[in-house]
């Protein structure tokens, strides 16, 4: 595995804990929004772009997956 393809697929490792983190207690809008907004708040853009790049790939679970998908319309990726 080369460098970047590591470096990728630990943000999403990454953004699938911080997901399984923040959606205990909550209703699956608020998990998605505190995930995005995490994300937001504490993400390089370069990162936030490549997770952006795994929307519909497979790779997020559902949380991550909607809160990605919130970013990349914020960002306008999508």
């Amino acid at each position: 595995m080369d460098g970047e393809t590591h470096r990728t697929q630990r943000l999403y490792e990454m953004a699938n804990q911080i997901a399984d983190n923040l959606e205990h207690g909550r209703s699956d809008d608020e998990s998605i929004d505190e995930v995005a907004s995490h994300i937001r708040r504490f993400w390089s853009r370069d990162m936030k772009e490549s997770l952006i790049d795994a929307v519909g790939e497979g790779e997020l679970n559902n949380i991550a997956e909607q809160a990605a998908s919130q970013l990349a319309l914020e960002y306008g990726k999508k």
